[in-house]
């Protein structure tokens, strides 16, 4: 019986691979002008590694980091396919065996004066310790494609900050971005021909939605004002209208109390400013008073305010709030609350006041923005150059000498808007062509 079953299958087979060697010879094979990589990943990556024993002597160790761990975006527009997230500092990048799902063949070179090679997918190692060159070229000799491949990987001391550009967008923003990441994504706020708009998409940057538009009867919405609580977006109109938006897009009057200024927002309130007093309000419906004391040395300008859970207990929330104003032109002003959903336990708003005592007072920045990541509160603004940090919830701040630096291609005088999306940093500024530029960094506490 199985010599049948045998015999029966060699047959099938052969008729198989007689009707597909007739398809091939009568079908004519078309030439095509695509030329694009579609997808990468990379096989584990090992690096031998030396130690001193106890004896004094060099001992060889290795370290290996899961190819299934290190994920790639690829920039079609700009030629750009690099790695989500930075590898620790001592991974060996030199022979890196690579995959690429790709239309046409794949060239490779490692400097500009030198040619390019075929690249046997999967199989060749690739040395991407610095940027790769990858040459694409059509099945029809003609269309090509090129690519610029990197891994990132730390390269600095433990607790600096490793930038990259993943991102920038062709618009002429005609005010200061506002951004806010939410439900897992970035919404980027400014006003385009002189209307107010929203840009949003993945925190790599890699795929953006630009909406020239609102869609609202409000007479203009100031995108600084923007705020994010319980699931909506909040803004105000000239005439100190709140309107409210799930997606950034589509704005409706939210509640009949009008304002001068929203401040603020933690898990449990939203906070305005009413010509008076600090209001908060859990539903935009009922307003009550939450601070009025030293009002006068509210933030007139450059108002930006971060909340995070105390460090003790994760039903209080830290909300600190900073900016500008004319009485007192040397210092910035900073304000301080624990907000709770009881009553009992929800504080006041109150100005940290500056006493001949602190004499770590956070300078009045021209366009002064505060965040607070990695168990810290961080300031930027004046020249772009470095970070000023505060770890008693922005009572002292100290500007950071060491490490921590911005993105050193940050232009000066100019505002920056950060937002934190999981352990990064993101950080977006219209260059002076006019475009948006998107930072994205992370803390190395990797050695």
């Amino acid at each position: 019986m199985r010599k049948y079953i045998s015999i029966i299958s060699f047959v099938v087979t052969c008729f198989v691979l007689v009707c597909v060697c007739s398809c091939i010879k009568d079908d004519e094979v078309e030439n095509s002008p695509t030329c694009v990589i579609t997808s990468v990943s990379v096989d584990d990556i090992t690096s031998y590694l030396t130690t001193k024993a106890s004896d004094g002597t060099d001992s060889m160790y290795t370290r290996t980091i899961s190819g299934r761990n290190i994920k790639f975006n690829i920039d079609q527009v700009n030629g750009r396919i690099y790695s989500i997230d930075s590898l620790p500092s001592w991974t060996n990048l030199k022979r890196v065996v690579a995959s690429f799902s790709y239309t046409g063949t794949l060239y490779a070179r490692y400097r500009v004066d030198s040619l390019y090679y075929p690249v046997s997918n999967g199989s060749d190692s690739l040395d991407l310790s610095t940027p790769l060159d990858l040459l694409v070229v059509a099945s029809d000799g003609v269309s090509s494609k090129h690519y610029t491949a990197v891994i990132y990987r730390y390269t600095a001391n433990a607790d600096s900050m490793l930038w990259a550009e993943p991102a920038y967008f062709d618009f002429l923003p005609t005010s200061s971005p506002k951004v806010i990441t939410a439900n897992n994504q970035i919404y980027l706020f400014a006003d385009y021909e002189g209307k107010p708009t929203v840009s949003y998409g993945d925190v790599d940057g890699s795929v953006w939605l630009f909406y020239p538009e609102l869609t609202t009867t409000a007479a203009h919405l100031d995108c600084q004002s923007v705020q994010y609580f319980n699931g909506k977006f909040y803004a105000l109109d000239t005439d100190g209208t709140i309107y409210a938006s799930t997606d950034g897009v589509t704005w409706d009057a939210a509640s009949t109390q009008t304002v001068q200024k929203l401040l603020a927002a933690d898990r449990f309130y939203l906070y305005a400013f009413d010509g008076s007093q600090i209001i908060a309000t859990a539903d935009l419906n009922t307003w009550t008073a939450n601070g009025s004391r030293h009002i006068d040395m509210l933030p007139e300008q450059f108002i930006s305010s971060v909340a995070y859970d105390t460090r003790t207990n994760s039903n209080l929330q830290v909300n600190v709030m900073a900016g500008v104003t004319s009485q007192q032109t040397e210092n910035a002003v900073v304000w301080y609350k624990i907000a709770a959903k009881e009553q009992a336990s929800n504080q006041q708003w109150d100005y940290i006041s500056v006493t001949s005592e602190n004499t770590y007072p956070l300078p009045a920045l021209d366009n002064l923005t505060i965040f607070h990541y990695n168990d810290a509160l961080y300031a930027l603004g004046g020249d772009n150059k470095s970070f000023y940090k505060s770890e008693d919830n922005g009572i002292t701040w100290k500007q950071v000498t060491e490490y921590q630096f911005p993105p050193s291609t940050l232009i000066a005088n100019k505002p920056v808007s950060v937002a934190i999306s999981g352990e990064h940093v993101i950080m977006i500024q219209s260059n002076n062509a006019g475009c948006v530029t998107m930072w994205k960094g992370k803390i190395n506490k990797l050695k």
